[in-house]
């Protein structure tokens, strides 16, 4: 083992906390400060201060970071490929999955039980479901997906069932005492089995951590935890951390509070801003030292999370050299951002930028309609991270089958994909429902259909005729009608069968909007089907589309860095999101738009459009408020005007390209220069 210098090898913020002594510890790890350099410092310096390996606990988000973390710790130390290092180290799932193999028997769980994964979870719920259910209509039944995120979240934050309900899908709640009984069953289940789920991980941990006996051997079993992301833990977690910990407190986490953005996945920000009031020894310490971006990029993004009341203040600071400000850009509409952005990735490409160096970022996923139809036209290659390609997507694609069966009845293959969404029939169904439809002459005699089929599969077909019903007035109606009449009934099955059905409701609104830029049916299934092509041929060469630009939610972008960022739609409709109302929330999406700019290492783009095509033409968007509190002296702004100055009634904005002047044309009063201060009316002005 090598002889370190440790404060030759770290800067002095890392020095600091890489050899803080005893107690409890809190490190704010502000974005890009070398948080993992830290962490696996701390651990080499642990051991090279006599502490045994096995007396170090490392927990982390994913197995690969646990890994990875103890291999550099290997190098650091300069070990043998022969000598082991036995720390624990590990997520929160496989730490406890050990532990309960060892101690398990003092909750009755016996050693060799099995982990059910999703796939198995979901397989369990639903033949559970079955018989609670059979008590409903066919079309009133929640999904297994539904079912067992209710479950998952009120296991994750700790609170019953009800709340979990209320917090997820509260259109579900006259059905509570249902999922109770399934919830109660599926945990029978498993206990009768020897099964445990991944949730099961987490409760039976904490559990244990709080058992008398097991408790106590667990308290004295590490001498020193470590936590990474800590602002990432639920209830579950914090609270198996602090069992652990609460006798010795040689315990310190690592995270960033400016960067708690996963509260839907039970992730509660109070943990780290509480930590000093759990251990009330706490000694904090700030990396404000930042490698990644430039220093116009950290100035941008400290104002941005300025904002926020309920976080410890943190003042990044680049060690980059200056380079350019970054951009923000107001497009005419959201077709003219996409243009703009693809041109962008354009040049940066012919710049040399390497493809997976850019991406461009989005808070969700049918944002990226227009701009992945514009990258396919021009064959530019990407990569969606966080989800499928547009129209890749089952909801996209159902809608679409509708619609080609209302061009053509005859289509085999859309009434294939049709039928199978309703209950109760299946593929043998199928063909003799479709034996008799092509015999029609057109839809319009679908009722003249005499079908001898099974009573279940007779009330799917009652779904099916329904909305048949509804087409049949309106069957020479343009592509955007056809949808909104089939979103109808649709969204009745969206809300059954997904537990993300707002969001698919969310592409369904979007994938309207495109086609009401269309008046021919025929025409706009040409276009789609051109979009399809363009998917066929990127999935012939899945090793190049992995060399491609990425798309990706900012969610998912957490953790990553590019050379060239683009954060596209900030407008009042979808940063914030129109549903996160209060404090609480409204400072998590500050946060989301704080991740999204600290991704990028060299170049930003801040971009937003100021209207949007709608059913009836364009309508007017208002930039995000997040936009108000930036000052032009931290960034460049273009605004794109067609003329000297742009005006449209149904917009309702000016924008001048003689002054930078941007107002709105209803209160003059709120024109401001682009050229000092703020140059966005207040949000209250709007």
């Amino acid at each position: 083992m090598r002889k370190i210098d440790f404060e030759k090898e770290l800067n002095k913020e890392q020095h600091k906390v890489v050899t803080a002594g005893q107690g409890p510890h809190l490190i704010l790890a502000g974005a890009g400060s070398g948080k993992t350099r830290t962490l696996v410092y701390r651990v080499a310096w642990l051991i090279d201060q006599g502490v045994s390996p096995d007396k170090i606990l490392l927990l982390t988000f994913t197995n690969k970071a646990a890994n990875e973390m103890k291999e550099r710790v290997r190098n650091i130390l300069a070990l043998q490929p022969d000598q082991k290092l036995p720390v624990w180290g590990g997520t929160f799932h496989s730490i406890n999955n050990r532990l309960l193999r060892i101690y398990g028997h003092y909750l009755g769980v016996q050693k060799n039980f099995t982990i059910l994964d999703a796939e198995d979870s979901k397989s369990l719920l639903k033949d559970i479901a079955k018989s609670f259910l059979s008590v409903l209509p066919q079309g009133r039944r929640p999904s297994v997906n539904i079912l067992r995120e209710t479950i998952s979240f009120a296991i994750n934050s700790n609170v019953v069932l009800a709340k979990s309900l209320e917090r997820k899908f509260p259109e579900w709640l006259p059905l509570l005492e249902i999922f109770e009984k399934i919830a109660a069953e599926y945990k029978k289940r498993k206990q009768a089995s020897n099964n445990l789920d991944f949730d099961d991980l987490l409760l039976y941990g904490k559990i244990l951590s709080e058992h008398p006996e097991a408790g106590k051997m667990l308290s004295k079993k590490w001498e020193y935890i470590l936590v990474d992301e800590y602002q990432d833990t639920n209830t579950l977690q914090a609270q198996f951390v602090y069992n652990l910990a609460k006798e010795h407190e040689n315990i310190l986490v690592v995270g960033d509070d400016a960067q708690s953005i996963y509260s839907f996945r039970a992730a509660d920000i109070k943990n780290i801003l509480d930590f000093p009031k759990v251990f009330t020894k706490t000694k904090t310490y700030k990396l404000e030292t930042n490698y990644r971006s430039t220093p116009e990029i950290i100035a941008l993004a400290n104002i941005v999370i300025a904002d926020n009341v309920n976080q410890f203040e943190k003042n990044l600071e680049s060690i980059n050299p200056q380079f350019i400000k970054p951009e923000l850009v107001a497009h005419h509409s959201s077709v003219d951002e996409a243009h703009w952005i693809t041109d962008r990735i354009e040049g940066m490409l012919a710049d040399g930028v390497e493809p997976t160096e850019i991406v461009v970022l989005f808070r969700a996923a049918h944002n990226s309609q227009n701009l992945e139809m514009e990258l396919n036209k021009r064959g530019i290659v990407y990569q969606m991270r966080g989800g499928l390609k547009f129209f890749e997507r089952a909801h996209i694609k159902d809608i679409i089958a509708w619609l080609r069966i209302v061009a053509n009845h005859k289509d085999e293959v859309s009434w294939s994909r049709i039928l199978k969404l309703y209950p109760g029939i299946g593929p043998a169904t199928v063909q003799k429902i479709y034996r008799e439809i092509a015999g029609l002459e057109d839809l319009k005699n679908f009722d003249k259909l005499e079908l001898r089929i099974s009573r279940a599969a007779l009330e799917g077909w009652q779904q099916t005729s329904k909305t048949i019903a509804k087409i049949i007035p309106e069957i020479k109606a343009g592509p955007a009608d056809l949808i909104r009449i089939l979103l109808e009934d649709y969204k009745d099955h969206l809300t059954r069968q997904y537990a993300d059905y707002r969001q698919r409701q969310d592409d369904l609104e979007q994938f309207a909007i495109f086609a009401s830029r269309y008046h021919d049916l025929t025409e706009f299934l040409n276009e789609v089907s051109l979009q399809e092509n363009f998917q066929v041929q990127t999935d012939a060469n899945t090793e190049q589309e992995k060399l491609g630009v990425i798309l990706s939610t900012i969610h998912q972008a957490k953790g990553l860095e590019w050379t060239g960022v683009f954060v596209m739609n900030l407008t009042d409709k979808s940063l914030p999101h129109p549903l996160a109302v209060s404090e609480a929330e409204q400072e998590e999406e500050r946060r989301l738009f704080y991740v999204a700019i600290t991704r990028a290492k060299r170049h930003l783009y801040l971009s937003y459009p100021l209207s949007e095509f709608k059913y009836n033409g364009y309508q007017s968007l208002k930039p995000s408020q997040f936009l108000s509190v930036l000052d032009s002296k931290f960034l460049n702004f273009n605004h794109l005007a067609k003329s000297a100055t742009y005006q449209d009634e149904d917009i309702g904005y000016s924008l001048d390209d003689s002054t930078g002047d941007f107002w709105d044309e209803d209160k003059p009063q709120t024109r401001r220069s682009t050229k000092s201060g703020s140059f966005l009316p207040d949000v209250e002005d709007w």
